[in-house]
């Protein structure tokens, strides 16, 4: 994927996207209101699929209370 196009031989499946949470997407940043760990939230697709989207939003008292997904679709 170059430039935001697809250049691959296989074709995505866009009807089988799913959202897919980072595994600390509930985890404070270091440095918040609530006294977190982290410094940053990681996130990858499946083996086989590929990401189209992210999406990031707050939740709680702070802006170190963000949770983090990633939209992903499968290769057919």
């Amino acid at each position: 994927c170059q430039s935001g196009r697809w250049s691959g031989g296989n074709k995505i499946n866009y009807s089988a996207c799913n959202w897919y949470k980072s595994s600390v997407a509930m985890n404070h940043f270091i440095g918040g209101k609530s006294g977190g760990s982290i410094y940053y939230k990681p996130i990858q697709c499946p083996t086989g699929y590929i990401m189209t989207g992210t999406r990031m939003y707050g939740i709680g008292d702070g802006v170190d209370e963000e949770h983090v997904d990633a939209y992903c679709c499968p290769f057919n």
